[in-house]
């Protein structure tokens, strides 16, 4: 370590700026002469992760597209079967409503049945504003002196949550739906 300190202070002495005279023996010279990687080409590093990348992305977006595509499907199915559950409903409704008219008996074990299953599907397949909606008529038409200006009004309501569940939307209303309702229309 003292050659090293020779060194340098006779470097200094003797005005020289440009280099040391370093002998090939000091920790100086180990440390400068340590050899330079060679030039390092960015494009070889980048070029695996940015063809990663692209790989990953494309991976990203089959995946989304397959599951969205899934979603799409099963979203499908569920209106399909909120169809056939209104559409049950519905039907037995009427088929029921025209035996009363006809003062057909109702009240056997097929027909029990059938208002079970309709029943069922809506429990299923129905958003909770058709329950609420259903409820709401049920307990109008269960009371002993309901009038039956209500219940017509409140089965409209029914109706009209029946398309909002089906179609997203309905801006029908329960005044224009009346006709269609058959407490209205025999």
């Amino acid at each position: 370590m003292i050659d090293t300190i020779y060194v340098i202070a006779d470097s200094i002495n003797s005005h020289q700026t440009a280099v040391l005279s370093v002998l090939n023996d000091t920790l100086i010279h180990k440390v400068f002469t340590v050899s330079a990687p060679p030039s390092i080409k960015w494009t070889e590093y980048l070029k695996p992760s940015i063809d990663l990348l692209i790989a990953l992305i494309t991976a990203f977006i089959l995946i989304w597209k397959y599951l969205t595509q899934k979603q799409k499907e099963f979203a499908e199915r569920i209106i399909e079967n909120k169809r056939k559950a209104y559409s049950q409903f519905l039907k037995n409704f009427t088929k029921t409503a025209i035996n009363v008219m006809y003062e057909i008996d109702v009240d056997d074990m097929r027909h029990d049945k059938e208002r079970m299953y309709a029943r069922n599907q809506l429990l299923l397949y129905a958003n909770d504003k058709v329950i609420k909606a259903y409820h709401n008529w049920i307990e109008n038409a269960d009371m002993a002196d309901h009038n039956i200006n209500d219940e017509v009004e409140l089965f409209g309501k029914l109706l009209v949550e029946i398309r909002k569940d089906i179609h997203g939307d309905s801006k029908v209303t329960e005044q224009e739906i009346s006709n269609l309702n058959p407490f209205n229309r025999g």
